[in-house]
């Protein structure tokens, strides 16, 4: 199998990685018709029997039967998921239910009237929105919508109707469809059902009647559903032509025109412009790379006939090919071609005869599955290039320099053979000179190879060939052998001349993919814009040999030139008014465009799915040098990326900052909630107490006095514990906390809490079993004592009387471990993963506290680089605090 007829490998892989997407996400079968009334609902319920009783579990989600009694009749046995129902502005409407559907987790759900609003206050304000979560979540789904209700035919329906359409749907869901159904009749038949009542009832099919339903009106929507459909259907063979190696399948005509630096390609251009709109086809606008050096005038001609293709709106390519008839027959069988358009070429018989003929000749002999036009170019035959433009063919990238070197090689290839001829003979010579034309080919150009073989016939018969130093030839067998010589050299040339430009195209593209796929790399491993600006910048500088930079937009959404000099080349007044246009009106503009040409540099809009971000500002070291079509094809592919990826970056910044401002408002709302409960209990117990104090009988008896008294103290203390709980949580969340960093002793720091929550020990028991392995930690005193204080009050909250509380510490390699443990009720297996939230509370405890305790106290923990755990005691709960061991200063000696 030749190299042409084997499949896209690039294309195989594709669809493997699509069919595998295919199999395993869920499967969208869509229902589509030109107007209601055309029976998607009933073919939908259909499919829906016909998947139950293969089955399939089947449930109906949401179906709407306008009183149909046929589609009435086909809905029966199959199970409903009840419709959810919310009450809006006074009236009870009923939607379909999301949360009973993903619970339900069905096989296959039918969602009827895809476009659906939802009311407000809805999860999702459209009804696709929820069938995109059905989706999501594994599940299939059947659905029906009109095509009136599609994003891209709104404006023309709207203009045929007279009717404006208030619920679209994104093209996106029909691309996401493993199935599109056409659900057709014919307009008589429908306006016949719509009489018959099978469509509205009532006033509801009389004013459709005067309205909507109108012959002309449903023919012109059964065309937009018609096409778009054939589209549908197109779109997906033009993905399987990559894979097939027969020929273009004649399903829908497609055009395509050839396009080189000539100034005749404008006329190839309309002339195709005209062909396609006549067939109402698409056509393909391509330009083969054969590794020509061009000169600044034939890029820009290049670069003008390119921009004509995609003003009438052609598919443009661009691809590498060493041989023009060969990538237009690949391009022919990937794209489904069936129509070629070419000019009617001049004749080079030495150039016909190498490369088997011209374009022309080689796309009829060859490609017998498209048909070729040609068009008539006039003034073709009295067209003739300018002796630059002729010459420019055999140019080399460094000038004539080649061409001396070329001169050299061969004069010394003409002493080397001096000296061999009196061994090997004249005859051996000149495979020593055929040796030197494939060197040439090798590393010269191709008017370097011509040279090479022309130089070394004439020398060769000079300087070798009998009679010597004349350029006449006395015997037969010399003439043809000087002949053969010159013919085999120019061709064995030229062939390895090809051969290395191929390979140098090749290396040219490695580079280029290269390139592209370390800064898509480089974009998805960076955290920050700043990382992944400076490596792309520095990447296309490099191979495009630019100075680069991105001016970026600031949050007003206008261009920020301050700030935006971290990562872009300083500008002047003129570049800033030039980029300032170029993001302004989503176009390029500057060197080498039609618009402010004059400027240093090329400015291109970073443009992502919805917003302009930003400028690429690219200035070229050479300003004389254009890009070629391959680096613009790279330079735009890049700047694409870069504007996707800090559009997503922007997105995302918004999107954090809209979480962080909803935590904020969660946070307040907790801690308003929080405060009026908990603070409310203390103040209420203060108010009591003071209110009791005012009456004299109660100041009179001492033992009254002193339990107000005590009620009046713990009501103090806990309120004190509130505010220390708040205002501590409100220094650890916005970093205001800085650490005291001190050496203490860990067992003085446990015997100060102990004194301190005297008290509440009271009804305990206390077990102190702390290591004196350990000397001194370095901590911040009272933050730790705080966390400590915290544990021990958690424990004697939730602890019955008389039991028991332990504290114990070792050493263990590194660390320093801490333990307190109760005898309490322990804490639930599945609250134990949220026990150290903010505000978190475990079902069931008794009132009283804010749920900020543990927080602090991981907070506190964490701040000095350890941690804090949980465990059951069984009974009981245990918390184990974990602290890094740091090398302490020496300590003092004790002097007895």
């Amino acid at each position: 199998m030749n190299s042409e007829e084997r499949p896209d490998p690039d294309a195989l892989l594709r669809a493997i990685s699509e069919d595998e997407q295919k199999e395993t996400r869920a499967k969208l079968r869509v229902f589509l018709g030109m107007s209601a009334g055309v029976g998607k609902t009933y073919s939908m319920l259909r499919a829906a029997r016909e998947s139950m009783n293969e089955g399939i579990d089947v449930i109906i989600g949401v179906v709407e039967t306008h009183g149909r009694k046929e589609t009435e009749a086909l809905l029966q046995g199959l199970p409903v998921i009840p419709k959810k129902k919310s009450v809006y502005r006074g009236t009870t409407v009923e939607e379909m239910d999301l949360d009973a559907i993903l619970a339900r987790k069905p096989k296959l759900v039918v969602v009827d009237e895809l476009p659906h609003s939802n009311i407000p206050g809805s999860r999702h304000e459209k009804r696709f929105q929820d069938v995109i979560e059905i989706l999501d979540s594994g599940i299939d789904v059947i659905t029906a919508m009109n095509v009136q209700h599609l994003e891209s035919r709104k404006d023309a329906v709207e203009s045929i109707t007279g009717i404006p359409i208030r619920e679209t749907v994104p093209d996106s869901i029909l691309e996401r469809a493993s199935q599109v159904e056409l659900v057709d009749i014919s307009p008589s038949q429908l306006l016949k059902r719509l009489k018959e009542g099978k469509v509205y009832l009532g006033d509801k099919a009389e004013h459709a009647a005067k309205n909507f339903f109108k012959a002309d009106k449903l023919t012109a929507l059964r065309e937009i559903a018609l096409r778009m459909t054939a589209e549908r259907v197109d779109h997906d063979l033009q993905k399987m032509s990559g894979v097939r190696n027969e020929s273009p399948w004649q399903t829908n005509e497609r055009l395509l025109v050839a396009v080189s630096h000539s100034p005749y390609s404008e006329k190839l251009i309309r002339a195709t412009r005209r062909l396609a709109y006549n067939l109402e086809a698409p056509w393909i606008a391509i330009h083969v790379d054969t590794g020509m050096t061009l000169n600044t005038h034939d890029q820009v001609q290049l670069t003008k006939n390119l921009n004509l293709a995609r003003q009438l709106n052609a598919e443009v390519i661009a691809t590498t090919e060493t041989d023009v008839p060969r990538a237009l027959q690949r391009v022919c069988r990937q794209k489904n071609v069936t129509q070629v358009v070419v000019g009617r070429p001049t004749r080079h018989w030495f150039r016909d005869v190498l490369e088997g003929g011209s374009l022309l000749d080689r796309l009829v002999r060859e490609s017998i599955e498209v048909d070729v036009h040609v068009i008539r170019l006039d003034g073709i035959s009295t067209y003739k290039p300018s002796i630059r433009q002729a010459l420019s063919l055999y140019k080399t990238q460094i000038g004539p320099i080649k061409y001396w070197f070329t001169f050299v090689f061969l004069a010394a290839a003409t002493g080397a053979g001096m000296g061999l001829e009196t061994i090997v003979g004249y005859r051996t010579v000149g495979f020593l000179y055929l040796i030197c034309v494939l060197i040439v080919g090798m590393f010269g150009s191709l008017g370097a190879v011509l040279f090479a073989a022309s130089l070394s016939a004439l020398v060769w018969n000079f300087f070798f060939i009998p009679p010597k130093y004349t350029f006449s030839i006395h015997q037969p067998d010399d003439v043809i052998l000087c002949i053969a010589y010159f013919v085999v050299a120019i061709i064995t040339g030229l062939l390895t001349n090809r051969i290395r430009m191929h390979e140098q195209l090749m290396r040219e593209r490695e580079e280029r993919t290269n390139v592209l796929y370390e800064i898509l790399k480089d974009i998805a491993s960076s955290q920050e814009k700043s990382e992944f600006l400076q490596k792309a910048l520095s990447r296309v500088g490099a191979i495009l040999g630019a100075d680069c930079g991105v001016i970026l937009k600031s949050p007003n959404g206008s261009l920020e030139f301050s700030e935006a000099r971290v990562y872009s080349i300083r500008t002047n007044e003129k570049d800033q008014a030039v980029a300032l246009w170029s993001f302004q009106n989503r176009k390029p503009a500057g060197w080498s465009t039609d618009t402010l040409s004059e400027s240093r540099a090329l400015y291109i809009p970073l443009k992502g799915a919805v917003e302009s971000v930003g400028v690429f500002v690219f200035q070229p070291l050479k300003k004389s040098r254009r890009l070629n079509l391959e680096q613009e094809t790279l330079l735009y592919s890049i700047t694409g990326q870069l504007g996707i990826s800090l559009e997503r970056h922007f997105v995302s910044k918004r999107l954090a900052e809209a979480q962080r401002l909803k935590d904020s408002e969660q946070l307040h709302q907790t801690l308003l909630n929080s405060i009026s409960h908990e603070m409310r209990t203390p103040l209420t117990a203060i108010l009591g107490t003071a209110s009791a104090l005012e009456d004299e009988n109660v100041c009179k008896d001492p033992n009254a006095v002193k339990t107000l008294a005590v009620g009046l103290s713990d009501a103090g203390d806990r309120l004190n514990r509130v505010i220390e709980n708040l205002l501590d949580m409100s220094r650890l969340s916005s970093g205001a906390l800085s650490l005291n960093w001190e050496w203490h002793d860990f067992n003085d720091l446990v015997g100060v809490v102990i004194q301190k929550s005297e008290k509440f020990l009271q009804r305990h028991k206390l077990k102190v079993n702390l290591s004196d392995e350990v000397k001194l930690l370095k901590m911040d005193f009272r933050l730790i004592e705080h966390a400590i204080s915290n544990l021990i009050l958690n424990s004697t909250m939730y602890a019955a009387p008389n039991t028991e509380i332990k504290i114990s510490s070792e050493r263990q390699g590194d660390r320093f471990i801490v333990k307190i443990e109760d005898q309490g009720p322990g804490i639930p297996e599945e609250a134990v993963p949220n026990i150290f939230d903010k505000f978190y509370r475990v079902p069931g405890t008794q009132p009283g506290g804010t749920g900020l305790g543990l927080s602090i106290v991981k907070s506190i923990i964490e701040l000095h680089k350890g941690k804090i755990s949980y465990e059951n005691a069984n009974p009981g709960a245990r918390f184990v605090i974990t602290l890094p061991l740091l090398a302490h200063p020496p300590l003092p000696e004790v002097v007895e």
